[in-house]
């Protein structure tokens, strides 16, 4: 009910002596309550009533029915104000809290869109609506991307949990979803409409979403152990237009069409196979020497944060490269090889990255765009392992030497060793195949306190360049001579034969990663 009905009541129907000073319907009116002297606050849904002189110049209620008088100032900030004279006060207050409650059954529509009015949240929405109905909600974009999803009831159906844990549908999901005989033959309306599958024991409803006259998702209704009745089914077209009014009013920065290109990479991402895309992929400007950069900060940010805050700097870095952002991430796909192992490219990058506190996953090179998906996963996989390894354990293996650890730029090359031996399925039994040599010069630098094993890993690490292994230890090069004499004498092994050396280099990873796994060594 708004205030210019309030007042039409009172003044019309039960003929008060009631003047209306201002009225713009701002607010729903969803209470009454008299003035007292007491409230430190006012709720926009509430008309007060009362004389006024008990309120406080700093502030003053937005809906109000006052007692008029010629020593009274009233309160200029309200929205909607109307007078009465002091004898009919009380009697105007009941009347309004009789009128209120004979018309206070309001509908779901109605009651959904006033919680989204009070708290701008679509979460709030869903939530309310899947307390009201019994049901868990999933709300999409066209898309099949999860913009929200029911808290209060969670989710239970565990495909679509998974979505949810995504944040999006994969194809193979849609493409199973949009072949059901109920979704194909659905009007464009918001009617409810089953699609349940055999994939899932639960059934489901689904009602389409529409802004300005198009459609722009739908919401989904999943049942638990008791069954959907038709007033359930009705009551979908309530939750529906709740949404597509809140998300008009609150968040439109939802549904901003994306450009063709970007589009395209969207597609790819959830798996859309290439082949089907080969006409937009044609239209790219793509090479024989390609990578694909997964760019996260360090803070959470929603999507409209990422494009307004990070797209303009990714673009100056990166002004011929294709850009999204997918499960909270800025993704890439760079066609041209040179930007990214370009010398000059990656002080930016670095810089760039330290500035905004930003992590960054590189791919391996790629040539066609049906490995654009995998390479994507490649550099997603280099943040996890980012994650995952403890800060002070970055110290001691190599994963730091490439760049300060603040800057967090780094190559799935320099992960696919652990990735490969995530396989093994009893990885503790690795130890038994790390060479001799590491254990011999780990145990004499325990005795003496000698560098001798990370000499060794420095040293290959260089390619058996005495200068740059001497300049990285900061010791003179007679220096380190002495020492490589003493790692062939202690550590017994020809550094010259190439299996040597490869079975050396293979043992420096098996112990980083028994380190990261918190596994023991000998």
């Amino acid at each position: 009910m708004l205030f210019s009905d309030l007042i039409d009541y009172l003044k019309n129907e039960k003929t008060f002596n009631i003047i209306l000073n201002c009225s713009t319907d701002l607010h729903e009116i969803r209470d009454v309550e008299l003035l007292d002297g007491t409230q430190t606050g006012y709720a926009t849904d509430i008309v007060y009533f009362g004389y006024p002189d008990v309120l406080s110049p700093d502030m003053q209620p937005s809906q109000c029915i006052l007692v008029r008088g010629e020593n009274y100032l009233f309160p200029y900030s309200c929205t909607d104000r109307a007078t009465v004279q002091a004898k009919e006060l009380f009697a105007v207050f009941n009347a309004a809290k009789q009128f209120l409650q004979t018309h206070e059954q309001v509908s779901l529509y109605e009651e959904l869109v006033r919680k989204g009015h009070s708290s701008h949240s679509l979460d709030e929405v869903i939530n309310s609506a899947s307390i009201k109905l019994g049901y868990s909600l999933v709300f999409c974009d066209k898309k099949f991307r999860i913009l929200s999803y029911s808290t209060s009831i969670p989710v239970t159906d565990k495909l679509w949990k998974k979505n949810i844990e995504r944040g999006y549908c994969t194809y193979d999901f849609i493409k199973n979803v949009m072949s059901l005989e109920a979704v194909q033959g659905a009007s464009a309306s918001i009617e409810a409409v089953e699609v349940s599958c055999p994939e899932s024991p639960y059934r489901k409803c689904s009602s389409k979403v529409f802004l300005n006259g198009v459609q722009v998702g739908f919401v989904l209704m999943i049942e638990n152990n008791i069954p959907f009745t038709a007033e359930h089914l009705a009551a979908m077209s309530d939750v529906s237009r709740a949404i597509s009014s809140v998300v008009g009013h609150y968040h439109p920065e939802l549904f901003q069409y994306t450009s063709a290109d970007q589009q395209l990479l969207e597609a790819l991402l959830i798996g859309t196979p290439a082949d089907i895309l080969a006409d937009s992929i044609s239209h790219l400007r793509v090479s024989d020497a390609m990578y694909a950069l997964c760019i996260q900060p360090k803070t959470f940010l929603k999507e409209n944060k990422l494009k307004q805050q990070l797209y303009p700097v990714i673009r100056h870095i990166f002004p011929e490269a294709y850009m999204t952002v997918h499960d909270n991430a800025l993704v890439l796909l760079v066609p041209d090889q040179s930007s990214v192992i370009f010398v000059d490219t990656q002080k930016i990058m670095l810089k760039t990255m330290a500035e905004y506190h930003l992590d960054v996953g590189i791919s391996l090179v790629f040539s066609k765009m049906d490995e654009f998906y995998r390479a994507y996963q490649q550099a997603r996989t280099v943040l996890e392992w980012n994650h995952r390894i403890p800060d002070n354990l970055k110290k001691e293996i190599s994963w730091d030497q490439r760049y300060p650890m603040e800057h967090q730029i780094h190559r799935y090359s320099e992960i696919e060793f652990y990735e490969m031996m995530n396989k093994i399925k009893e990885p503790e039994k690795l130890a038994d195949y790390i060479h001799p040599a590491l254990y011999r010069l780990n145990k004499y630098d325990q005795r003496t306190g000698n560098e001798l094993y990370h000499t060794l890993e420095v040293y290959l690490q260089c390619f058996h360049n005495n200068k740059e292994t001497a300049n990285i230890l900061c010791i003179h090069r007679n220096s380190l001579a002495y020492r490589m004499e003493k790692i062939i004498e202690i550590g017994k092994a020809d550094l010259n034969d190439p299996m040597t050396e490869f079975l050396l280099r293979m043992s420096f990873k098996l112990v980083e990663y028994l380190k990261i796994r918190d596994l023991d060594l000998p």
